[in-house]
């Protein structure tokens, strides 16, 4: 059997071959991208060179190859590296770099990125994000760290082998460690950040924050410049202006979060190292070797603590905004809930509201056909027929503000604080539990205090809260004679400006085991009670800033107290 029968299916199909070479369709357009910047990278690295060791200062295109599998599904990372190697074989045969040299540094440079991450993926949620300390941490310890550490000593051992270049090995590990960790410092952030939302944060950012975000860059640039971009014959003298750079990295930290973070130290790291290559600057004076090594050091030192500290500050703002969302979600079920039980409220006083307004709707009908009647009769007297149109609208006007009243506990609305007479609230609150009182033959009693100072509060949850204690009262007397139904509202003035409301019943009390757990939510006494009318009703009163308790009488029954202040917030 020949070879391609054996490889062959019918209809000349290669399956096998096929699985291996099939690429998925969304991989190319990112392989594309992964070849161009890995060989613009390697030109930007070669310029960045120390001549005579062939190890540039900051080499940028495994850095690069790490955002890139970073940013794409494990499935394409060999499409990745493949797009990779024609443009570094390109990037490097031009150079004058013997092949065997070119494809050990493609071998060193693969494995660097690889290392960091499979690591990285392994700790991190996919894709990485620098908006968390521990994201970043996980960065600088295995991409940043750790990949190339364990790369550079293969990269050594091949330039050693190969005898490309001069320096000694230990040497050799240490330029190209510190090289590979300034490059994963300031390119995966940058790469990683404005990958991920970074073109429509800056369609969505207002004229405010743009202008502020050039005028940081500008600064920057125009630091970096002055400092190290110049030819500074007694460079020692401008050792202390190093750190002027540090306030504008701290500047987009606090300002503008991770991603114009990396981008300032992006910019202040190739601006700086070009300094430094071309002889310009403080980092400029001794040996290629330390110069190159003393710049690194800096630029390191310097990039770390404001990448954590970028990390951090956005960490915090997320959850500050995770706790406003939070505390915004519990007002909302709050109100929610304190609107439902208002309307269950009202549903206890169904057939007294109806009574209510049956009343005035009822009078109006009589008067009406009084009007008819007189008028059937061809008798018209004007003062009787201006009378009965007077009670007509008298009625109308109190069917009238029975509806206001009950819309007005019916609607949902957020809390509305004014200035509030406590003794208004109580009479509206009286008139519409008035007929419910009436049906279960409740006599009522009130000791309103003259001249209260005015209490700011909402009307509507106030009366809600009324509404509960007045109804709780009756209740608790429901098993009392008919004479032993009295219930006493009583308001006054309490120091400071604030005013407290009692509401005081003829009923059993409550007994002393019962106390603790009375304002707890689903905590009742009753059969079908929800247990949350005085929950409900104690932080209404709450985020009105008052109090709300109960106390035993001493002859009979339970007072519930509602304590207010002038203002939210005032001490009682």
């Amino acid at each position: 059997m020949s070879q391609s029968t054996i490889l062959r299916e019918p209809g000349g199909r290669l399956p096998a071959l096929k699985g291996l070479i099939s690429v998925p369709r969304a991989a190319w357009r990112p392989a594309l991208l992964v070849a161009v910047a890995y060989y613009l990278g390697a030109k930007v690295g070669f310029a960045f060179t120390f001549e005579p060791h062939p190890i540039s200062t900051l080499w940028l295109p495994n850095s690069l190859l790490l955002a890139a599998l970073l940013l794409n599904p494990v499935s394409s990372w060999w499409v990745l590296l493949a797009a990779a190697l024609p443009a570094h074989l390109a990037a490097e045969l031009q150079s004058g770099v013997p092949l065997t040299m070119v494809l050990g540094w493609f071998a060193s440079n693969s494995t660097e990125a690889l290392i960091g991450a499979v690591c990285i993926r392994r700790f991190c949620a996919s894709p990485l994000r620098f908006d968390s300390f521990r994201d970043v941490g996980v960065f600088l310890l295995f991409g940043a760290f750790l990949a190339p550490l364990l790369s550079s000593f293969l990269d050594a051992a091949l330039v050693t082998a190969i005898g490309w270049g001069e320096g000694a090995y230990w040497n050799l590990i240490r330029l190209r460690f510190l090289s590979n960790v300034l490059a994963a410092m300031i390119v995966v952030p940058f790469v990683m950040t404005w990958a991920n939302g970074g073109i429509a944060e800056i369609r969505g950012a207002s004229l405010r924050s743009s202008a502020e975000a050039a005028a940081l860059l500008l600064c920057l640039v125009a630091v970096v410049i002055a400092i190290f971009d110049r030819h500074l014959p007694g460079s020692s003298a401008f050792h202390a202006l190093l750190n002027a750079p540090l306030p504008i990295l701290l500047w987009a930290a606090m300002r503008f979060g991770p991603r114009m973070t990396s981008t300032a130290i992006l910019l202040l790291v190739v601006l700086a190292i070009w300094g430094a290559t071309h002889g310009d600057g403080p980092f400029a004076a001794s040996s290629p070797e330390d110069n190159a090594r003393s710049i690194q050091f800096f630029l390191i030192a310097m990039s770390v603590p404001v990448l954590l500290l970028a990390a951090a500050l956005e960490e915090r703002r997320k959850d500050l905004a995770a706790q406003r969302s939070v505390e915004l979600e519990a007002k909302e079920q709050r109100l929610q809930l304190t609107h439902l039980t208002r309307v269950a409220l009202l549903g206890q006083l169904s057939g007294a509201l109806a009574h209510e307004l049956n009343q005035p709707l009822t009078a109006i009908l009589s008067n009406a056909q009084a009007a008819q009647h007189f008028l059937a009769a061809d008798r018209i007297d004007p003062d009787e027929l201006r009378e009965i149109l007077a009670d007509i609208v008298a009625a109308d006007q109190r069917a009238g503000e029975v509806i206001r009243r009950l819309r007005a506990l019916f609607k949902k609305g957020e809390t509305q604080f004014q200035l509030l007479d406590a003794n208004d609230v109580v009479r509206e609150a009286l008139d519409l539990a008035h007929g419910d009182l009436v049906t279960r033959h409740i006599e009522v009693s009130t000791n309103l205090a003259p001249r209260l100072p005015a209490v700011t509060a909402d009307r509507v949850q106030l009366q809600q809260v009324l509404l509960n204690l007045l109804i709780n009262a009756s209740e608790a007397m429901s098993a009392n004679a008919a004479d032993e139904r009295r219930l006493t509202v009583s308001t006054q003035s309490l120091a400071g400006g604030g005013v407290q409301v009692s509401v005081a019943d003829r009923g059993p009390g409550i007994p002393e085991d019962r106390q603790p757990r009375l304002f707890e939510p689903f905590f009742t006494t009753k059969p079908q009670g929800l247990g949350l009318g005085l929950s409900i009703s104690r932080s209404i009163v709450t985020a009105h800033g008052g109090r709300l308790w109960s106390t035993n009488n001493p002859y009979r029954g339970a007072t519930f107290h509602v304590a207010l202040p002038h203002e939210p917030g005032a001490p009682l």
